[in-house]
């Protein structure tokens, strides 16, 4: 394996950006279900019923010395052969996948589209991953995940691509806030229901409960997404809805995170869309989850517009907490407008017009807490760093969409036993960036499924140390899917509404510390 990597290292040492590199038959590791035939790698997986997820095939091992902090595309030419498997989900099939551990041990995956059925012409197919600059551990597999059927690919490469650096910051750069904002109370709070079924009623209830913290999410109730007047005409229907809320939320004293969870254009992945250079990127790059607006001037300037309206309108309302410029941005490879530079433009843009109101951004991979050892702060004042916490997956999202996995907690995930001390390690970027920066964070979600093992343990413990750091958090939801309400308890499919759960205590109890609560 030493000798594997060091030829690793030497071959990648002058690799230019753009440069492709032939992966060399000594650098693949084969596995059990895969043979090499005259320039041809074959997975083979026998059917078999409820496959355990894994990918099975041929592994590429990578020097985490070489490979950190680039972001490196892997592609090669397939074909493929009955690939199927009797597990709903989109990460069934043969793919490229990327795994990489940072130094704490914490693993994330990644993939390019799968591939199911059968097609016999020999197609291109890569896939981008981002690695971080702490990296403990890299690898790629090239191969089958959970299920079956053959997978034939040859020539393949990697080829490192140019990405625009994240900005740097002075050595001594600390974030600037004003003292109203510095000096921000500790809020607690829940995500809200969609703008279409949150009531008058429901904030009088999130009062008796004591929350004081309302992430507003603006979702769902779009046609066409794509329709810049239309998306105009929905942002406007969805604010003046808050508008009616504001005499009950100022009467229980709930400030409003307003959070775009839609910008305009939306996601490739929502839209289906085919044949533009953005859309046959994203398909590249395995990431059909970045927005439209990181390839298309129209949706880029819709998105500064509505932030730009947004402002005017609220700039003066003290119930509003924080701008959340955008929901979970997810970036692999280069794009025209990244997505740190979209929302330090719609910063840029809010400040013009509001000097003042906290300005909320967030990181890129679904804004995980681990992606921010590379994410640089933004010189503006008043700047609030956010994080979503699902960690880790298997466990907190079981029974929802591919999950599948039923899991207790303590979580076991390969290579990892994830219990309070090693949910702390999933946030350590975070937590090292505040330290760094005098930075302030939000934990603007978080959850588990209703029906998980051990729910409320998980959901103690991450609250344990969002309260240690002095994160205020907005607990994923109120009332807006029985799956992660805490007025719900039952199996899957089977929720039925109760007067009282543990995971609702558990709320009730951090309520509780809510200022004048």
């Amino acid at each position: 394996m030493k000798l594997l990597l060091s030829a690793l290292a030497i071959c990648m040492a002058p690799l230019a950006h753009g440069q492709a590199r032939p992966l060399e038959k000594s650098e693949l590791i084969l596995g059990k279900d895969a043979v090499w035939h005259n320039g041809i790698y074959v997975v083979t997986v026998p059917e078999h019923p409820n496959p355990p997820n894994g990918t099975r095939g041929v592994v590429l091992k990578l020097d985490p010395q070489q490979v950190a902090g680039r972001t490196i595309c892997f592609r090669a030419r397939m074909r493929w052969h009955d690939i199927g498997s009797d597990i709903n989900g989109s990460h069934v099939g043969g793919k490229i996948l990327g795994y990489y551990a940072n130094p704490m041990g914490v693993g994330s995956w990644t993939a390019s589209r799968s591939l199911i059925g059968t097609e016999k012409a020999w197609q291109e197919i890569s896939y981008v991953c981002q690695f971080p600059r702490a990296l403990k551990e890299a690898e790629i597999t090239f191969g089958i995940q959970q299920g079956w059927g053959t997978l034939e690919f040859r020539d393949p490469v990697m080829e490192i691509m140019p990405v625009a650096p994240m900005p740097s910051m002075p050595e001594n750069f600390t974030c600037d806030y004003s003292p109203a904002v510095r000096n921000l109370p500790m809020r607690r709070g829940v995500m809200s229901p969609v703008p279409g079924k949150i009531t008058i009623q429901d904030i009088h209830d999130l009062g008796g409960w004591g929350a004081d913290l309302l992430r507003y999410q603006i979702v769902d109730g779009l046609r066409d997404i794509r329709d810049v007047e239309e998306y105009g005409r929905w942002m406007d229907q969805a604010l003046d809805k808050l508008d009616t809320l504001m005499p009950a939320l100022r009467e229980h004293d709930i400030s409003v995170i307003i959070d775009m969870h839609r910008p305009p254009g939306g996601r490739y992945s929502q839209n289906g869309l085919l044949g533009t250079a953005g859309a046959e990127a994203a398909d590249a790059y395995g990431n059909k989850a970045r927005f439209l607006m990181m390839d298309e001037e129209a949706y880029r300037q819709a998105f500064l517009d509505t932030w730009k309206r947004i402002a005017a309108r609220y700039k003066d309302n003290p119930m509003i907490y924080g701008y959340d410029l955008v929901n979970e941005p997810e970036q692999r490879g280069p794009a025209k407008y990244n997505y740190w530079q979209l929302q330090f433009d719609a910063a840029k843009a809010i400040r013009e017009i509001d000097p003042e109101t906290p300005i909320i951004v967030e990181s890129n991979n679904w804004c995980s807490p681990l992606t921010y050892d590379e994410f640089s702060p933004m010189p503006l004042k008043n700047i609030i760093y956010q994080i979503h916490m699902y960690y880790p997956g298997p466990y907190t999202h079981q029974g929802v969409g591919d999950e599948k996995y039923i899991a207790k907690y303590p979580a076991h995930v390969v290579p990892l036993t994830m219990d309070k001390e090693q949910l702390r390690q999933v946030l350590r970027p975070a937590i090292d960036f505040q330290k760094k920066y005098h930075a302030k964070m939000f934990v603007g979600e978080f959850s588990v499924t209703a029906w998980a093992p051990d729910a409320v343990d998980y959901l103690r413990n991450v609250i344990e140390l969002f309260e240690e750091y002095r994160w205020p958090w907005t607990y994923h939801a109120f009332r807006e899917w029985e799956g992660w309400s805490v007025e719900h308890a039952g199996p899957p499919g089977k929720q039925i509404p109760v007067p009282d759960t543990d995971r609702k205590r558990l709320l009730l109890d951090y309520f509780k510390r809510n200022q004048g609560k």
